[in-house]
């Protein structure tokens, strides 16, 4: 009988995210959520099939997705464009207007304080219409191949743009994000890899369909010929 380690797939028993491993301590047996944060023992001998005994169904080219050949290099481009920006934009019109109007009627009236009071607002305004505009134009390009992986979102400048040599790179993994706030819970995943030491860097963030995530993983694992192995905390379908 094979004395291997297996893999044991934990959720939060308060909210059912997936746990990261920095959430669980072995040693005292328990858990504590980030999302939620309960606490709660784990199991100490419930193992489950290894994850290279779990096949998964590759994922289909998701909608606004575009992959091609550059030599020896896999080039995946994933547009931002959704519908729901349209909600944004009139939000961020009737925002801005209003804001216009304040500072106009503020600097008519020579209440320079009222208009001072209004940049907050005014910031959060331009935040908005650039994340709009970046929306509607930005697409995001991952390039893999036998150097590596290059992330690069554009053509509006935008931060996350990175590169990761192939001998860091060990595994990838579609992570799962739960945000609850006074409007709701938000769902979102990332494509995150797993370096040398066990480390973990998140290459896309807030990408809202997992088959999104999961088609970035496979493909590109897929193409570096990098066995697809589960990982704790990684969410599958």
């Amino acid at each position: 009988m094979s004395n291997a380690p297996q893999l044991i797939e934990l959720k939060c028993r308060n909210c059912g995210s997936q746990l990261d491993p920095a959430d669980i301590s072995p040693q005292l047996a328990a858990a504590r959520c980030r999302h939620c944060n309960a606490l709660f023992a784990i199991p100490t001998a419930a193992p489950v099939a290894p994850a290279e005994a779990i096949p998964r169904p590759e994922v289909g080219l998701p909608k606004g997705f575009t992959t091609r050949h550059e030599g020896a290099d896999l080039v995946i481009t994933r547009r931002w464009f959704t519908p729901a920006v349209f909600f944004l934009l009139f939000f961020c019109i009737f925002w801005n207007g209003f804001m216009i109007v304040w500072h106009g009627i503020a600097i008519t009236q020579g209440m320079w304080i009222m208009s001072a009071f209004g940049l907050i607002h005014t910031a959060v305004g331009i935040a908005v219409a650039y994340s709009v505009l970046a929306t509607f134009l930005n697409s995001t390009v991952v390039q893999a191949g036998p150097s590596g992986i290059g992330i690069r979102h554009g053509p509006l400048p935008w931060r996350g743009n990175q590169t990761l040599s192939r001998d860091q790179l060990q595994q990838l993994y579609c992570q799962e994000k739960v945000s609850r706030g006074k409007n709701g819970t938000s769902v979102r995943y990332h494509l995150t890899a797993v370096t040398p030491g066990n480390q973990r860097q998140t290459l896309i963030k807030n990408i809202t369909d997992p088959d999104q995530a999961i088609f970035l993983e496979q493909q590109i694992e897929k193409h570096l010929g990098i066995m697809d192995t589960q990982v704790a905390g990684e969410f599958r379908h």
